[in-house]
């Protein structure tokens, strides 16, 4: 190996960049040259020749001193300095809270959680970022009376309804987490809310925003309602758009200008400009990047081309902002100790609002997605930009501060999609070279998390599924950060599924997600069918893997006592009991196996090959309040797992918004 090879994974190593990493099946892949090349371009590192590599690595290794400092909200806090100077400590306003002058360390008073800049002054003028954290995140058992709970999840976009129009709305939002919270559910988990973007007509992924600071105006609810949801099983969002975005322009026009102008003293700048790039995109496209040079930033230029336009886009922002508050105010009220448990996706889309707001945190020339794993046999690519750790870090993570406090204060819960992005992220070069790992800076990330969480009281749930790296789990848990136990991947080498009480205590547990089969599409093999007719499996790998779902299958008969003649349905008893009595603190089941769905939400891997982010609940939501079904998995989680003395029978059909 060159000299100059030697320089640039020492450089790799330097700026987190893995210089291997092994798979699924334990096989080592070593990053290339060319991988490296492109992933410390991506983190802002020039290396386009030798001598390139060589100064970024001098400059590299002769860094000193801290940049940030991460302690403990009520910790004593001592910086060591290397010269004397004088010193100021001040807090997010701006406001000094305690100056001296050091003769070779300072100690900070005992502080309390939030984020605070310390100043040295002489030659050179420093500044650390102070970051003070509580030692956890909010708990279930602080935030309710209990350290049990249960909830469920599903697909919002998917809700019928006399007046959604055929695309589930906020104030269905309302009305379904008001129907699970009379039945002893304590939260409602949906997919991820953040803004698709109105020009992008063609997204309809809840897991590709625009950005996830901001919301999917999709949901919001019109005056006088659209209508029923349509018949058919899928959802036609093209036709929906057009409806949906009609009655919009056609309400702006008799908005309560009083009440979206107070909204508007308290909106963040963060949100106008999101709006500025609504009202742009109208006009040159949904990508940014291929605007006129002047427009491809915010600024005057982009505020002057927008006109009152903007103001249009502003105000869909204060609807969703203002229903969701809504929906999670009944959830509340009808007994849901959390209410709203929302999903922070992965990324932004590389064209959209996030990354043109953000321009200089954002990752170049790269891409997030993951090695293949269980979830998908070839690999993901999401199509998703990522935040560079060090440029983000320089910005004292302001965006993903400004992200966490707009959604923690709209709900009980957050999940962060994919967490062990929170430690690594799998990036894949646009150049085409293979993908590689970054290491991301846990400790700070985990700091921001658990300050906002701590602000808005709002626990938090890291999906942490997949190739996990020791340590890991135990440094979120130790955080206040709830593990994701999805029971079917909870098993032995062989395929034998674990029995339920080997659920992790400090999690959130289910059956599956929206990535996995229905509990009925699981028992059926319907994802491996799916699997081979969008080409990924031969018929001798399908036979496979139905035998080994086979195996699943067994090892579940034989852990949950399961009768070999039991009906679909027994089996889903049988498999939510399991749950509901397993020493995991909070339990979710997916409203589409309350209500018996087969097909999957969504297929891993494939955008149009299978019908993802399209299928809707067959159960109205005006009819789930007296559904069977509903009140049959009320008593399953109550017998288990303790809630209301009875299923509460109040007509509460007038609460539901018509």
């Amino acid at each position: 190996m060159s000299s100059a090879d030697d320089n640039l994974r020492a450089l790799s190593q330097a700026q987190g960049v893995y210089l291997d990493f092994y798979d699924l099946h334990g096989v080592r892949h070593e990053a290339s040259p060319d991988t490296l090349r492109a992933l410390l371009r991506a983190l802002g590192t020039d290396v386009d020749n030798p001598a390139s590599v060589a100064e970024a690595l001098t400059a590299q290794t002769a860094r000193s001193g801290p940049e940030e400092i991460i302690a403990f909200a009520g910790d004593p806090i001592h910086v060591p300095v290397t010269r004397d100077c004088d010193w100021a400590l001040m807090d997010e306003t701006g406001s000094v809270v305690a100056e001296g002058r050091t003769p070779g360390a300072i100690d900070l008073p005992r502080l309390g959680v939030g984020y605070y800049t310390l100043h040295l002054n002489g030659t050179p003028e420093r500044n650390t970022f102070v970051m003070v954290r509580p030692h956890r995140a909010p708990e279930l058992a602080t935030q309710s009376r209990a350290d049990r709970c249960w909830g469920t999840t599903g697909a919002l976009y998917g809700l019928r309804s006399t007046a959604n129009g055929g695309l589930g709305s906020y104030a269905d939002l309302g009305a379904v987490a008001a129907i699970f919270g009379h039945a002893g559910a304590q939260f409602l988990g949906v997919n991820p809310l953040h803004a698709l973007g109105w020009a992008m007509e063609d997204i309809i992924s809840p897991y590709s925003p625009s950005h996830r600071g901001m919301f999917n105006i999709d949901h919001i609810a019109v005056d006088g309602g659209l209508g029923p949801s349509p018949e058919a099983h899928l959802i036609d969002y093209a036709e929906f758009r057009e409806r949906h975005r009609a009655a919009l322009e056609a309400q702006f026009k008799t908005r309560d200008k009083a009440a979206f102008a107070t909204w508007c003293k308290t909106c963040s700048d963060e949100t106008r400009r999101f709006a500025e790039f609504e009202a742009i995109s109208e006009i040159h496209g949904h990508d940014f990047r291929t605007w006129p040079a002047a427009l491809q930033m915010p600024g005057p230029a982009a505020r002057k081309a927008v006109g009152k336009r903007a103001e249009f886009h502003l105000w869909l922002q204060y609807l969703a902002d203002t229903q969701i508050d809504a929906a999670q105010a009944q959830a509340t009220g009808a007994g849901m100790a959390l209410g709203l448990y929302l999903d922070l996706a992965v990324g932004p889309r590389p064209d959209g609002a996030e990354v043109w707001m953000n321009a200089d945190t954002i990752a170049k020339g790269v891409t997030i997605g993951a090695p293949p794993d269980h979830l998908s046999p070839e690999g993901q690519s999401w199509a998703l930009a990522a935040h560079a750790p060090g440029p983000l870090a320089r910005a004292r993570y302001a965006p993903l501060r400004s992200m966490l406090q707009r959604l923690m204060t709209k709900c009980g819960v957050l999940r962060i999609d994919h967490a062990l992005g929170l430690l690594r992220s799998f990036w894949l070069p646009d150049d085409g070279s293979p993908g590689g790992y970054i290491t991301q800076p846990l400790d700070s990330l985990l700091a921001v998390i658990t300050i906002e969480a701590h602000r808005a009281g709002c626990l938090v749930v890291g999906e942490d599924l997949g190739l996990v790296p020791d340590g890991f789990r135990k440094a979120m848990n130790d955080a206040g950060l709830y593990s994701y136990a999805v029971w079917q991947f909870e098993a032995k080498h062989l395929g034998e599924i674990l029995t339920a009480d080997t659920l992790p205590p400090y999690s959130l547990a289910c059956f599956g997600t929206h990535d996995t089969p229905t509990l009925s599409g699981f028992w059926h093999g319907t994802d491996i069918e799916w699997w081979q007719r969008v080409g990924w499996l031969s018929s001798g790998d399908r036979a496979t893997r139905h035998s080994h779902r086979a195996k699943q299958r067994g090892s579940l008969r034989d852990v949950c006592a399961i009768h070999s003649t039991a009906t679909i349905g027994e089996i889903a008893d049988t498999i939510h009991r399991g749950l509901a009595q397993s020493p995991a603190a909070l339990v979710s089941v997916q409203m589409d196996d309350v209500f018996g769905e087969l097909e999957a939400q969504n297929l891993p891997g494939t955008i149009n090959e299978h019908p993802n982010w399209r299928r809707r609940l067959s159960v109205p939501v005006e009819a789930m309040e007296q559904s069977t079904a509903l009140r049959h998995i009320s008593g399953v989680m109550r017998e288990a797992r303790g809630g209301p003395a009875q299923y509460d029978d109040t007509d509460h059909s007038k609460e539901v918004p018509a």
